[in-house]
């Protein structure tokens, strides 16, 4: 596997468990919702070292993430 495809089976596993908190609601610790967003910021500063600009794109395109939601994960983990 090479580091696009690695990057983007981790997005798309964490986005789904991510959808699955989101579906559960109440019953699930905000805390887990946070370490999973952080763990997104965090894949999303190591696409941007890891990819070329066009592939980035691609990525983007494929995990169905815009820019305002790719700086808002990458806000997660600044906010630290």
């Amino acid at each position: 596997m090479n580091a696009f495809e690695t990057l983007q089976a981790l997005f798309v596993a964490d986005l789904r468990e991510l959808h699955q908190i989101h579906k559960r609601g109440w019953f699930v610790l905000p805390i887990t919702r946070t370490v999973k967003e952080e763990h997104l910021g965090r894949c999303c500063y190591l696409a941007e070292e890891l990819l070329p600009s066009n592939d980035l794109c691609a990525l983007k395109h494929e995990i169905g993430l815009d820019e305002r939601q790719w700086r808002m994960y990458k806000a997660r983990v600044s906010a630290q």
